[in-house]
């Protein structure tokens, strides 16, 4: 019997931890966070995993359901995607039985086509959009935390070669691609792989929420607590998300962010990419139309 795992997909800083967070208050739905950091070859994390912290609230290496997984993990090749994503999911069907449904907010085609490829899971995908306006100014706002949004900033941390491309990659008409190409990849590997999935807006999900709800509710096939109910999701184990999954005043209610309508760093690449507001409106009108 294949593990049933609902898997979040979408642009990153679209909001997947709170749509996971909400999820999660179905009976039996478990969050685990942005699974595929443990499955990509190309991150190292699986071997420094200190100062992570599962949203249990032990460390990610003494978790009691991450302890014995990552162990698990040390001894499957690191080229290996297919056979961890499965291990994964073993250890959590021996961890939560069953009867658990997986909760993935990778967010990456390239996660939805590993989980697909390991052939372990019957999945059903969530598409997540968010207004790319609200997105840019999201990724803008990221770069300022991090310390990388300046030129200069970018120069002293890489050198100059490698800060200037970096600075580059990061401007918004470079961002803006990223957001179009991250969700077309979503749409073309479900419509690849025929997978069930379902849009889900995240200007709605925060407006509308109720009526998304019922979207979703009808789409997994069982009923979700309010989401401010905390005993809902005390199952989660969720790793590699959005900070806010340690907020306890941001998981009582959807907020909706909307510093984005007084910034206008979204402006340039609206106004000289036609694809992209054509695109943004498709995604946004498609999680409006069931």
């Amino acid at each position: 019997m294949r593990q049933r795992l609902v898997y979040i997909a979408g642009a990153g800083h679209s909001g997947s931890t709170l749509l996971e967070m909400f999820v999660s208050g179905a009976p039996a739905h478990v969050g685990l966070g942005e699974v595929f950091q443990l499955v990509d070859w190309r991150n190292p994390i699986i071997d420094n995993l200190d100062g992570h912290r599962c949203s249990c609230g032990e460390p990610v290496a003494q978790c009691p359901y991450w302890s014995p997984v990552i162990a698990a993990l040390r001894d499957i090749p690191r080229d290996d995607e297919a056979v961890r994503y499965r291990a994964i999911g073993d250890g959590f069907r021996q961890h939560f039985g069953d009867d658990a449904v997986m909760l993935d907010s990778s967010k990456t085609a390239e996660g939805l086509g590993a989980a697909v490829a390991s052939e372990a899971f019957d999945i059903r995908v969530l598409h997540l959009a968010r207004d790319v306006r609200s997105w840019l100014v999201s990724q803008q706002k990221s770069y300022v935390r991090n310390g990388v949004a300046t030129w200069s900033a970018n120069r002293r941390r890489d050198g100059f070669v490698k800060g200037t491309a970096k600075f580059v990659a990061r401007m918004p008409l470079v961002d803006a691609r990223r957001w179009q190409s991250a969700n077309s990849a979503v749409e073309r590997i479900v419509a690849e792989t025929a997978l069930p999935s379902l849009p889900v807006s995240y200007e709605r999900l925060c407006f509308d929420t109720d009526a998304v709800r019922r979207e979703i509710e009808s789409f997994l096939g069982t009923e979700i607590a309010s989401y401010g109910d905390g005993a809902a999701r005390a199952d989660n184990h969720s790793i590699f998300g959005n900070r806010m999954r340690f907020e306890p005043e941001k998981l009582r209610e959807i907020r909706y962010d909307n510093g984005w309508m007084r910034d206008n760093t979204w402006l340039l690449p609206w106004t000289m990419l036609p694809s992209l507001r054509r695109q943004n409106a498709r995604l946004q009108r498609r999680g409006s139309e069931r």
